[in-house]
């Protein structure tokens, strides 16, 4: 799936992996937000989502901290419909055309864009509410399972608990993280993967993981609100250069 690579097509990945993982480490998330549709120039989706496999486990799973999992109870409702809704959503994934996928995944980057950078955070009294969350995380985990962009809208719920920015960086990683399971398991039962696959794929998370720790770095001595501004205001420019490129 991921063989024939010219040199051109190997800069932009590396170029794509790069900023995202240096964006995760900023903001807490955003790899495969900014890095799908840098990678949409050059690959369909389902390569880059491939692509994208050992990046997304590894920049989550370092901000994973197993002494805090007590914490981490308040999203189960969450988690729960994330794994239904990623489950519907990838069987359709697999199931439509890639540049009606690359034209979701355009309009998902520019609506969770938007939502973030106006700060829109949800209710109180709905965030208490069990079935809110659950019927929240199902579907987050629909539009996640045909775009698997679930970072963004698992945020506005998170920053909506107004967590410690520690304990936010921590429960969007775990959260996504569990996500990636019900995501890849369907990937590989109905795409053909080859080792050379994997391979390539192990490579270019190299560029995340070295630029997720510079980015680790950049979070405690700039404004990171001022910084996700910036980001999100271009991720909303490179979603309508999506949308446009397959429409």
């Amino acid at each position: 799936m991921l063989q024939n690579l010219d040199l051109y097509s190997i800069l932009i990945m590396l170029f794509a992996l790069s900023v995202g993982g240096f964006l995760k480490g900023v903001i807490s998330f955003g790899l495969p937000l900014i890095a799908l549709p840098i990678l949409s120039l050059i690959l369909n989706p389902k390569q880059a989502i491939l692509l994208l496999f050992f990046s997304v486990i590894a920049v989550n799973i370092r901000e994973i901290k197993i002494k805090n999992i007590k914490n981490y109870s308040k999203t189960i409702p969450l988690s729960i419909g994330l794994f239904f809704g990623i489950l519907i959503g990838s069987i359709i994934f697999h199931k439509i055309e890639n540049e009606f996928i690359s034209q979701i995944i355009g309009m998902t980057i520019i609506l969770s864009a938007l939502i973030n950078y106006t700060g829109f955070k949800i209710s109180s009294n709905l965030l208490l509410n069990k079935f809110f969350s659950f019927f929240y995380g199902l579907c987050s985990g629909f539009i996640g399972g045909i775009t698997t962009l679930v970072g963004p809208l698992i945020a506005i719920y998170l920053v909506s608990l107004n967590l410690k920015k520690e304990e936010f960086s921590e429960l969007i990683s775990l959260t996504i993280f569990s996500c990636l399971i019900p995501i890849f398991g369907m990937f590989f039962i109905y795409q053909p993967i080859t080792f050379n696959d994997f391979i390539i794929s192990a490579l270019f998370a190299i560029p995340a993981i070295t630029m997720q720790f510079l980015g680790f770095k950049i979070r405690k001595i700039i404004p990171q609100e001022i910084f996700k501004k910036i980001i999100l205001f271009m991720l909303i420019i490179i979603g309508f250069l999506v949308v446009y490129k397959n429409w």
